[in-house]
């Protein structure tokens, strides 16, 4: 896991673990080569969404799960 091998990314605040993740993504982006794998693994999970297009969660319903996980632990709440 990439966690054991960077550990001083658990010293990090959630901010800046946040911040890692959205420039980590960022730069992933910029990546136009899929994998065999990673492609396989799009298309079935379009072909899930396609099946089943209610099974998922809006963009909304994800912010809002957010908001409410952020307001927990900002409580002391686990």
């Amino acid at each position: 896991m990439i966690l054991e091998t960077i550990p001083a990314i658990h010293s990090l605040t959630v901010d800046q673990k946040l911040r890692l993740v959205w420039e980590i993504w960022n730069d992933v982006s910029k990546d136009t080569h899929l994998s065999q794998q990673t492609s396989s693994l799009l298309e079935e999970r379009l072909a899930e969404y396609e099946t089943h297009p209610n099974a998922v969660r809006t963009t909304d319903e994800v912010t809002a799960g957010i908001l409410k996980l952020k307001k927990r632990l900002a409580s002391g709440q686990s």
